[in-house]
């Protein structure tokens, strides 16, 4: 039967086994926002968001280690059990610990950093974050795309941000009794006449297919890879203006639903 002593000892070691483990599971995050907030004076954010996630995970398990060993539990039982454990985790969660190796292979090869504009087949964004299980992607329209890192490693990844200039290419379809000779050096001067548009790279309007019932005409040139989206959109309206400006006939179209 436990004394009065014995309960105080029981409370004591309760109090002190919960107040461990809350201080790992705020000290966890705690440090993972400290070493984010050391990447922002970094080059490669994605190697501190990577290991501030690993460091938040390590912190929380040291807790539970230490709060266990404060209740008198042995630790050498308690690392063999965590070891049991964690091979059992593994194989139930191999998928898991794929994401974790493939976000180290990320953080080693480089095929994109934070900052950095990808697309990984249909989903496109800005890299925010790369975490120990995911990357983060924030789209042009503000939503959050979350990405397994294994599945990123398997899939076809664009790196827009490579490079500092981006092509542009606009398919504008015209009649087939459109008259081509005027048709092209007027799409040609629309692109001079933009600011954005890299005179020192190469322009380009070119008859890129004939079909069965019109013709489209390929328009390319080059801009600044900030300045793409802009330029894009621009140039979009001036050519439609022109279109209608010069009366250039438009094929039929139909759309199959």
């Amino acid at each position: 039967m436990l004394t009065i002593e014995g309960l105080i000892s029981v409370a004591y070691k309760l109090a002190e086994f919960i107040i461990i483990v809350l201080i790992g599971w705020i000290l966890g995050p705690f440090v993972k926002k400290k070493i984010i907030t050391l990447s922002r004076r970094s080059s490669n954010q994605g190697v501190f968001t990577f290991f501030g996630s690993c460091a938040s995970v390590l912190i929380r398990l040291i807790s539970i280690v230490i709060a266990l060993s404060s209740l008198g539990v042995d630790i050498s039982i308690i690392v063999g059990s965590f070891s049991a454990i964690g091979l059992g985790i593994s194989l139930a969660l191999k998928d898991n610990m794929a994401n974790v190796a493939c976000g180290i292979q990320i953080l080693f090869t480089k095929p994109f950093e934070v900052g950095d504009y990808i697309q990984v087949e249909d989903k496109e964004g800005t890299v925010t974050n790369i975490e120990i299980m995911f990357v983060t992607l924030t789209t042009l329209s503000n939503q959050i795309v979350i990405l397994p890192n294994s599945q990123v490693i398997n899939k076809f990844v664009t790196n827009y941000s490579k490079n500092k200039i981006r092509r542009i290419h606009i398919t504008v379809p015209v009649s087939l009794q459109a008259d081509i000779k005027d048709i092209l050096p007027a799409f040609e001067s629309v692109l001079i006449e933009n600011d954005q548009v890299l005179k020192n790279q190469d322009i380009n309007v070119v008859v890129e297919n004939i079909k069965e019932k019109y013709i489209e005409i390929g328009i390319f040139c080059w801009v600044e890879l900030e300045q793409y989206w802009n330029t894009l959109y621009e140039l979009n309206k001036t050519i439609q203006n022109k279109k209608l400006e010069m009366k250039i006939p438009v094929p039929e179209i139909k759309v199959s639903h």
